[in-house]
């Protein structure tokens, strides 16, 4: 049966790729008709193909994971979308194509409640954690509630309205949720080598569970803080790498399968509240298409929310 499902996921790629190369196709096809009577000079010319291909590495991106939806209930490291492509040589043009799940990483969103009017305890302890295994001031942390929650009160470490309008270039503190990651780089304490450092582990995307079988060792170790797991202990780098191990040989299915792993997680699912923050399924996924065309570069990056086998982008920016 593993063969076999091997064997699928084989053809599903191919296909993919052959469709990838038939969209890729079309389009430059068009592109050529309408360049003869463009009066635009050689850099615009190669950096709108360059464009189209990574438009259509995007929509390679999108058919990989509708088919994926429908293959099994569990997305891994080893399915058709979260393998590692090599670049594709398109004659005219390169494309290279990277696709995650955003549910490996922490949901900066869900550290406040719904309602905005205070921290989800839980949540921001495992975002404390991720700090600390991250070499982060951790309190960072309340920075970033403050950023999110509705008030103007400062917590320890944090900063609300009278601080960012104190600054040269003075503005508000949101008081909201983020759009994008990258509205991390206005909170108090974020500089570039911090914005760095988190951003592959942070997103405001997914559903604000973590994926079990993709999220990496820094993310694992963050997930059994706080208040309740006193008496059974944090997840070490040791465990989080023997989940990781354990993983490529049996995925989880479900998540209450982390105590096949050991002893002590079984224990810590069974007495502590980490259920709440694991999943073992992708809902929303970044896609990164870098389209090359006669040394022009143009890369989409991405972010879509999958509902069954439908797509919707929720992110889109041309770089």
């Amino acid at each position: 049966m593993r063969e076999r499902r091997a064997g699928d996921r084989g053809v599903a790629l191919l296909i993919t790729l052959m469709i990838l190369v038939l969209i890729v196709t079309l389009v430059w096809e068009v592109f050529r008709v309408g360049a003869r009577a463009a009066q635009t000079g050689a850099y615009g010319r190669d950096s709108i193909r360059a464009e189209i291909v990574a438009e259509a590495g995007v929509a390679a991106a999108r058919i990989a994971l509708r088919e994926d939806a429908g293959d099994n209930d569990y997305d891994t490291l080893d399915e058709i979308w979260s393998r590692p492509v090599p670049p594709i040589d398109l004659g005219e043009g390169t494309i290279r194509i990277v696709v995650e799940d955003e549910e490996r990483k922490i949901n900066l969103n869900r550290l406040v409640l719904p309602n905005g009017n205070a921290p989800d305890d839980q949540r921001l302890a495992v975002f404390r954690r991720l700090l600390e295994v991250l070499e982060i001031d951790p309190s960072l942390a309340d920075a970033v509630v403050d950023w999110l929650d509705n008030d103007d009160t400062s917590r320890v470490g944090g900063a609300e309205s009278s601080y960012y309008r104190s600054l040269p270039f003075s503005y508000k503190a949101k008081n909201d949720f983020l759009d994008t990651v990258d509205e991390l780089r206005l909170v108090r304490g974020v500089t570039p080598e911090v914005f760095e450092k988190l951003r592959p582990f942070v997103t405001v995307y997914s559903s604000g569970k973590v994926n079990l079988n993709t999220a990496p060792k820094q993310v694992l170790m963050a997930l059994s803080a706080g208040q309740d797991a006193a008496d059974t202990g944090e997840i070490g780098e040791s465990t989080a790498s023997e989940i990781i191990e354990f993983r490529k040989e049996k995925p989880f299915k479900k998540i209450e399968q982390i105590g096949n792993v050991g002893m002590f997680l079984s224990d810590l699912y069974k007495k502590t509240r980490i259920r709440d923050l694991m999943d073992i399924r992708g809902t929303a996924f970044h896609v990164r298409s870098t389209g090359e065309v006669a040394g022009t570069i143009r890369t989409i990056d991405s972010v879509g929310i999958r509902s069954g086998k439908t797509i919707q982008w929720r992110y889109w920016r041309v770089e």
